[in-house]
């Protein structure tokens, strides 16, 4: 209960209740396009040596909200980590379809993007697509604490923004 009451604390601190100027994360068709071809093959789970590295290396992670009225950077250490840990082991093998992607999540190293990832998020859809070299190369599905932690988020960053 007490890491429930931190984790809202410290989102609250964390997310910008204003709209991001630039776009950049914007999911394109070409990513839509490359995504389902990649899901008719089938997906892979991300390398544990992949995760590590996040974990270990990452000093910033990003992101951008396709459709939502609200960025969020995050710089510590604590913070990073649990955001891997909402990552599960098991692969989504396959995106349903008519699944999208929420928003695009960027882990960085030394100013230097090393990781990218769509993640999706509704109620038939809880997953990340991971790229490398600019394709989507993995696909995990979101632990329960990942969901709850956007869940969660999502809910408080729409109250803020409503004023509320």
């Amino acid at each position: 209960m007490i890491k429930n009451i931190f984790c809202i604390v410290f989102l609250l601190g964390l997310i910008s209740c204003k709209p991001s100027p630039e776009k950049s994360g914007t999911v394109t068709q070409e990513t839509v396009s490359q995504t389902s071809n990649q899901s008719q093959q089938g997906f892979k789970s991300i390398p544990q040596e992949l995760v590590m590295d996040v974990w270990n290396n990452a000093d910033l992670l990003d992101y951008i909200f396709h459709d939502l009225p609200f960025s969020m950077s995050q710089d510590q250490q604590a913070s990073i980590r649990s955001n891997v840990s909402y990552i599960a082991r098991e692969a989504q093998t396959v995106i349903p379809s008519g699944c999208k992607p929420m928003a695009r999540q960027f882990f960085a190293k030394q100013g230097n993007i090393f990781l990218e990832a769509d993640i999706y998020f509704d109620e038939n859809c809880r997953f990340y697509v991971f790229y490398v070299d600019g394709k989507a190369a993995y696909a995990n599905k979101m632990s329960q604490d990942g969901i709850k932690f956007f869940t969660t988020m999502i809910s408080q960053a729409l109250n803020a923004s409503k004023g509320g």
